[in-house]
């Protein structure tokens, strides 16, 4: 501030000397005055973000703790915050100078040269604690080019009074059910009307045709989500697994009709609604069923389903913090970046806002200490937030997986109304190969 005075100063007296035609020797000493100014201001920085965030709280946090450093957000929808990603990161542009990054994106802009490396902003106690999972889902060819922020799991929410309705038991909080388990409980948890119409669904998965959601299904069968170079996926999502997996998922809308056919809709609210007994979804909401007046009923969780013959398997993943490979203002990028996924900004992102789990072990611990999560149902947090670390499978690192997630929501979308999975996989990875070729080193 003090340089901002004499700034003013000297150009009000300038005024007075050029008058005189002596003004030559205070334009001289304005040059050092100006300099001292800039250098006293702090290096600014835009952060390219998602505008579902809170973000003001966080913010406030950040530059308390580096007044040296301002960010300027800008926040946008997830579909405009992509578009903005891929225009302006595209054409090599400086500025944003450090974006949200949603994970299996790493990939594609790492192959695209559009992030920077960040192994070395932080120390190898920090990197251990960042989750395994999240690591390598924020790295390419060996480097960390997205640094965990978020991750993310999934639950099994029954309707407690349904079940007692229909004489069953759900599994205990800390209990995991087989999917065979789920499937037959499901069957009797379907109730209809007089007329023949479903009053009560059994079970659906809360994103029916997605692959973070489904991934898992093939997952727990012991099968990849790609190949090990990033590309492959002929003999992959086309083989004995997934064709086992998506026969099941076939088979719990077209055989054993526990959830319904037709368009994509969102489970959680037919489940607000007392229309659905159990479903598979993500700790997100927990929040949401215990703050809404709608859910009168009792409700519950336990632990993610697995296949009998397989091994347990959840979904992960999240968003990061990355830098733009192009970005003049490194340093102070480098800042924020480590802030927001180191302790102390990790969990106050959190706690502001996020809305996902933090991805950092030491803020997860958080769930088992704070009084805030010692009764149900926030007590159902602790629950989640172990389950994002035991069996976490993330999605396909790949640099097209833009393209594998499209091409397979219409696959799985397709299967659930009754397409045959085995020639509808296949076709699927006929198309997805010809995409991933493209990618090819």
């Amino acid at each position: 501030m003090h340089g901002v005075n004499q700034r003013s100063i000297t150009r009000r007296s300038l005024i007075g000397v050029a008058a005189t035609g002596a003004a030559a020797p205070f334009a001289a000493s304005l040059q050092p005055l100006e300099a001292a100014a800039r250098q006293d201001a702090p290096a600014q920085i835009t952060w390219l973000t998602n505008s579902d965030w809170p973000l003001e709280e966080f913010l406030a946090g950040f530059h308390e703790a580096h007044p040296d450093v301002e960010v300027v957000p800008e926040p946008l929808g997830f579909d405009a915050l992509q578009q903005q990603i891929q225009v302006r990161l595209g054409a090599k542009s400086d500025t944003p100078d450090v974006i949200s990054v949603d994970v299996p994106n790493t990939p594609n802009f790492g192959f695209n040269g559009w992030l920077a490396p960040l192994d070395d902003v932080f120390s190898a106690d920090e990197k251990a604690d960042m989750l395994e999972s999240s690591i390598n889902a924020g790295s390419y060819e060996g480097k960390l080019l997205a640094a965990p922020v978020n991750t993310s799991t999934q639950l099994l929410y029954y309707n407690q009074d349904i079940w007692d309705q229909v004489g069953l038991t759900p599994p205990g909080i800390d209990e995991r059910w087989t999917w065979e388990q789920l499937v037959e409980a499901a069957q009797q948890l379907t109730i209809k009307g007089d007329d023949g119409s479903v009053e009560v669904w059994g079970f659906v998965p809360e994103q029916l045709n997605r692959i973070y959601q489904l991934g898992v299904l093939p997952a727990s069968l012991g099968g990849k989500q790609i190949g090990d170079d990033g590309i492959t996926v002929k003999g992959i999502i086309d083989g004995p697994e997934w064709v086992e997996a998506f026969t099941f998922y076939w088979n719990l809308f077209n055989e054993w009709q526990v959830g319904p056919k037709g368009d994509i809709f969102w489970p959680p609210d037919i489940f607000e609604t007392g229309s659905l007994a159990s479903f598979v979804g993500g700790p997100w909401n927990i929040r949401r069923f215990a703050e809404s007046d709608a859910v009168t009923f009792k409700w519950g969780v336990s632990r993610h389903p697995y296949f009998e013959a397989g091994e347990p398997a959840t979904p992960t993943g999240g968003w990061h913090i990355g830098i733009n490979a192009f970005t003049k203002q490194i340093d102070a990028a480098q800042k924020f970046v480590h802030y927001m996924a180191t302790s102390a900004g990790n969990e106050l992102w959190w706690r502001t806002g996020s809305g996902d789990m933090p991805a950092l072990k030491s803020v997860l611990a958080k769930f088992e200490t704070d009084p805030e999560f010692a009764e149900p149902p926030l007590a159902y947090l602790k629950t989640a937030a172990n389950e994002a670390t035991v069996n976490p499978v993330p999605r396909a690192n790949t640099p097209c997986f833009l393209s594998y997630e499209s091409i397979l929501a219409g696959t799985f979308q397709d299967i659930r109304n009754g397409s045959d999975p085995a020639p509808a996989l296949t076709q699927a990875a006929d198309r997805i190969q010809r995409e991933c070729d493209r990618f090819a080193r």
